[in-house]
């Protein structure tokens, strides 16, 4: 450990000299710095005060800069972007900090096609926009739409959709018939037969529409029974035969009854 050198006079006029170690000796400390310190963010601070006080108006006209730009982040099939501007309209140019996404969030998902909104600021000047749109697999009667989760919905440009299968029955029984729809469509598909179309009668009875052009009446019980049996008798008909088919009656429990576009009426019996 260093030392120190410390010259001691005595009385005899002689120096005596001592040794101190340097671990007590301490470093000289500038007085009240922290208090400088303290004084000086002070000032800076009242002077910063002042001067926002004085130009608030440019200052706030900075900060809080009016939202005038969209960032769209997905891609739009049903929606498009001069609908969105026309919902957009009333809530553009408002402050960033006054900006109501809420109510942007509101406005958005009113829209028939949106299923969720997405709204975030992005400081100085723009929106951030990601919308989730409703996924049509069906139509629900001739004016309204189902979505992937049994939900009807009623948008605009329905037209444009006319290869969706067409479904219908009586009031909130839309669950009910979209899964008879979806196993009846999976136990049909190896015979090359497409389920265009499902309609439940409100005395329970089924009816299916083949290919857009073969009506299958099915009646109320033993559906899947039936229709087994109906296309066991299908696919072993010639594709000259079936293209005949206009209405397959399949109520019977020994055979089933065609009608052919020919007006013709045929009844086979079932073995």
């Amino acid at each position: 450990m260093a030392q120190a050198a410390v010259h001691i006079p005595t009385r005899s006029g002689m120096r005596a000299t001592g040794r101190i170690s340097a671990s007590t000796v301490q470093p000289l400390r500038p007085r009240n710095s922290r208090k400088g310190l303290l004084t000086l963010t002070t000032i800076l601070m009242v002077c910063v005060g002042i001067l926002i006080q004085q130009n608030f108006s440019q200052v706030s006209g900075f900060i809080n800069r009016p939202i005038t730009k969209v960032r769209i982040e997905n891609v739009w099939q049903q929606i498009s972007e001069a609908e969105v501007r026309i919902l957009l309209i009333d809530f553009m140019g408002s402050g960033y900090f006054n900006f109501d996404v809420a109510g942007v969030k509101q406005k958005l998902e009113q829209h028939p096609w949106v299923e969720r909104a997405s709204i975030k600021k992005l400081w100085p000047d723009s929106l951030s926009l990601d919308l989730t749109e409703q996924v049509a697999i069906a139509h629900w009667g001739n004016t309204q739409l189902l979505n992937q989760k049994g939900e009807i919905f009623q948008p605009p440009g329905m037209e444009r959709l006319s290869t969706l299968p067409i479904l219908s029955g009586p009031e909130a029984t839309q669950l009910q018939v979209m899964e008879q729809y979806q196993a009846i469509n999976q136990l049909l598909f190896p015979s090359g037969l497409r389920l265009t179309g499902l309609e439940l009668s409100p005395r329970g009875s089924w009816e299916l529409n083949l290919n857009d052009s073969l009506r299958i009446v099915a009646g109320r019980s033993d559906v899947f029974e039936k229709l087994n049996r109906f296309i066991g008798f299908y696919d072993a008909q010639p594709s000259t035969q079936t293209a005949a088919y206009k209405v397959v009656d399949l109520r019977y429990e020994n055979g089933i009854a065609i009608e052919k576009l020919t007006k013709e009426l045929a009844g086979v019996a079932a073995r």
